[in-house]
């Protein structure tokens, strides 16, 4: 990343659309932390999310992106659609489709996304590392679902790697369901809470390609953790190369994440 610009948020609440186009590359988004710092709106438009990053080599961190929407329809908080993003200590605050990880390699550190509702979702390559994924869904209404990840066929390398963390909240939800017919998604070392099915996935509406879907779970712990009743077509950590799924190696083979600058109030290296 050259030319970078860095704009600092420190006030604590910003009510706004905030959009970084793709012609603004090399952007630095910083707030003081995710706790302090929130830029919020409601709008049930997946056209116009709360904050939309579209250009490659973005660093986001120490902020809160909220929709406030509602609790029964989607609402984005946030679409990142660069390759090259790294975000940092960040909220991702609604209910269905939280989080729209749209497309591109991202890195996702110490960061909380809280919904229930195919919050995370999208056809974006991404590494979550020491998160906390909050499923908000009360238990009197129909479990939700983590992901939903779009991959279209064996060769797209698109998929969730989600390494460490925590899997916790209220009532019950799904790891994932599938948003395409090669849909992929690893949870490793992960402390996942009760609030986890047992079935854990879910084909939506790509029943019969269930034998091209890679979700597995590898190393996981917590009462959510118990394998035995998953859906059979889960695959076995066996199955996989976990090798494949190191941040290495899955969006790291060329170190740019090695060469993002060090954000001035804090270094996340």
């Amino acid at each position: 990343m050259t030319g970078n610009t860095f704009v600092d948020y420190e006030s604590t609440i910003h009510m706004e659309h905030v959009n970084i186009p793709y012609d603004k590359p090399c952007i630095i988004l910083e707030g003081s932390d995710r706790k302090t710092t929130t830029i919020t709106y409601g709008d049930e438009n997946i056209a116009t999310p709360t904050f939309f990053s579209f250009p490659p080599n973005v660093i986001l961190s120490g902020i809160t992106f909220e929709n406030t929407f509602g609790n029964s329809e989607p609402a984005v908080a946030a679409i990142i659609n660069g390759d090259k993003s790294a975000v940092f200590n960040c909220g991702f605050l609604g209910y269905q489709d939280t989080l729209f990880d749209a497309m591109g390699r991202h890195y996702y550190k110490n960061c909380y996304i809280q919904g229930e509702v195919d919050f995370i979702f999208g056809e974006a390559q991404s590494y979550f590392e020491e998160c906390v994924i909050n499923a908000t869904q009360d238990s009197s209404k129909p479990p939700g679902f983590i992901t939903a990840q779009r991959r279209n066929s064996s060769t797209e390398p698109s998929g969730f790697v989600f390494r460490g963390g925590e899997v916790t909240g209220i009532g019950k939800v799904n790891l994932g369901r599938a948003y395409g017919p090669y849909s992929r998604v690893i949870f490793w070392e992960t402390y996942l809470s009760s609030v986890v099915l047992s079935g854990g996935w879910d084909p939506w509406k790509y029943g019969g390609h269930e034998k091209n879907f890679i979700y597995a779970e590898v190393d996981c712990t917590g009462p959510g953790s118990n394998t035995q009743g998953r859906v059979p077509w889960e695959k076995k950590p066996n199955e996989i190369n976990i090798n494949d799924y190191s941040l290495s190696s899955f969006i790291n083979e060329d170190r740019w994440l090695n060469n993002i600058p060090t954000i001035q109030k804090k270094d996340y290296s």
